[in-house]
């Protein structure tokens, strides 16, 4: 016997019988008279399918095809009449109530048997389909937990540097990291930036493996020139058509930022009264161009120096109008701060960001980096 439990109601005690000898050799079925005792048993009992006939001595069959699916909405009701007027009106109508399908009396047995299938391989499918839903975003739960596992919890303070973050991915999973690190033994701490192309679950796994490919990187030497070019030969896991941006820097105690820019928006320096973007020093991280590492360049922050780090989210983010907010909406930002902490800094970014965005829904990840000279 397969699976289906069927209720069928009907004040006609021979069309009960015979739908019953139809169906009850391949389901369990159960029938029933009176729309008031249908819909008793209809709550009391998990049905797959109800058989309902529309005109009912205490009801009718269109109020019960609705009381069931409000009450019981994985039960689907097929409606059936003897009366052949208005067909279409009768169609639209249950249709209209949420029935699954119409049949008028007589039918032929194969009809019977063959809808009733079709509907319940329907609901086989759509439950599949749910319980594959179910375990992807489980699943993809767990990657983000693990993903922000990734990401610093409280400001790294270390040789006169304090450097915080936030991160907003626009999908459970992102492409965008960021690292800030005191390593033992080093001569002050680093910090990356980096944005694979693209978001979801394809991106946060190449950022993921770049972030472990940065971190043993760094362990070993975490001056720039030998960093990017350990990189360039460890991204053997990028695809040929993947790439990620990155903003490396180490930062060192008398105010020296010794900094590689492979195609990652420049960041933006805050020196006294300027704010002077720290352009690219060479081409992007992919495989193609691992015999082209991109260059070092060096400045020097003197104290109340602060540099915003940020991934193209945050700059390319549209208003209704498709402006985007741009580089210097974010320096404009970066000098309305100038006397606020790193964290209400970071805040005040993260409100004017989603304010020129109108409040939708990210279509990018942002990710953003404040590094402060503190003495």
């Amino acid at each position: 016997m397969s699976e289906g439990r069927i209720l069928v109601v009907d004040d006609d005690p021979g069309m009960l019988r015979a739908i019953t000898r139809i169906l009850s050799p391949t389901y369990v079925v159960e029938a029933t008279a009176g729309a008031t005792e249908g819909l008793r048993r209809g709550l009391e009992t998990r049905f797959d399918l109800a058989l309902v006939d529309v005109r009912l001595s205490d009801g009718n069959g269109y109020a019960l095809c609705q009381a069931l699916r409000q009450e019981r909405p994985e039960t689907d009701v097929i409606l059936i009449t003897g009366s052949l007027s208005e067909p279409d009106e009768k169609l639209y109508r249950s249709l209209e109530e949420g029935a699954f399908y119409f049949l008028f009396k007589p039918f032929d047995r194969r009809v019977l048997l063959a809808l009733v299938e079709r509907c319940l391989s329907l609901q086989r499918e759509r439950a599949a389909k749910e319980r594959h839903a179910r375990t992807l975003s489980a699943d993809l739960e767990k990657a983000r937990l693990f993903q922000r596992s990734l990401v610093p919890t409280s400001p790294v303070r270390a040789d006169g540097w304090r450097l915080e973050g936030r991160l907003v991915s626009c999908d459970a999973l992102g492409g965008d990291i960021y690292v800030a690190q005191v390593s033992a033994g080093a001569p002050g701490p680093i910090c990356a930036v980096a944005d694979v192309v693209g978001h979801g679950v394809r991106a946060a796994m190449y950022a993921g493996m770049l972030h472990s490919t940065i971190d043993g990187a760094r362990r070993r030497d975490p001056d720039p020139q030998p960093l990017v070019r350990e990189l360039l030969e460890g991204i053997d896991f990028f695809e040929a058509a993947t790439y990620a941006t990155l903003f490396y820097a180490l930062l060192l105690p008398d105010g020296m930022v010794r900094y590689l820019n492979a195609g990652h928006p420049p960041p933006l320096w805050q020196h006294g009264n300027l704010i002077t973007p720290l352009e690219g020093t060479g081409r992007l991280l992919s495989k193609l161009f691992r015999n082209e590492p991109p260059g070092v360049a060096e400045i020097h922050c003197a104290p109340g120096d602060r540099i915003l780090v940020y991934t193209d989210g945050a700059s390319e983010v549209d208003d209704a109008a498709h402006l985007e907010l741009g580089v210097p909406g974010l320096a404009q930002v970066l000098s309305e701060t100038r006397d606020l902490p790193g964290a209400a800094t970071l805040e005040a970014f993260l409100a004017r960001i989603r304010d020129h965005h109108e409040g939708r829904p990210f279509e990018d990840d942002v990710t953003l980096l404040l590094i402060e000279r503190m003495t």
